[in-house]
């Protein structure tokens, strides 16, 4: 069975792909001897740190936590994650994804509008 270390390392080493520590460490705002000790089992990241960590593979805190430490993965449910995020979202961000969303609907009902009396004219 798979230590919380373990799953740590695994996870971060999904995370980078083919990046280098250094890359990695950079895009995340970390020390590369962090990435490095975090990768190796010698030590474990801060809260926040671990915040990083999920924001960058899109689950929250919570979602990050119970892998580590139960090895459940998180439901696959692409809406349901993205519910997740915005719930955690402060109210200046979640204001601007309403706006988009609004736009984006009106702008599908637009051209549903135009399919539509295209179809008739024809």
């Amino acid at each position: 069975m798979a230590t919380k270390a373990q799953r740590l390392a695994k996870l971060i080493k999904q995370l980078r792909g083919d990046a280098s520590q250094r890359r990695f460490s950079e895009q995340l705002g970390v020390s590369k001897s962090s990435v490095n000790f975090w990768e190796s089992g010698l030590s474990f990241p801060d809260t926040e740190n671990l915040e990083k960590l999920a924001t960058y593979k899109g689950w929250t805190l919570a979602q990050l936590q119970d892998y580590l430490t139960k090895g459940e993965l998180p439901s696959d449910d692409s809406l349901q994650q993205i519910l997740t995020q915005l719930r955690s979202l402060p109210t200046d961000a979640v204001v601007k994804i309403v706006s988009v969303g609004v736009e984006t609907l009106a702008s599908r009902s637009q051209s549903t509008q135009i399919n539509n009396n295209k179809h008739l004219s024809a």
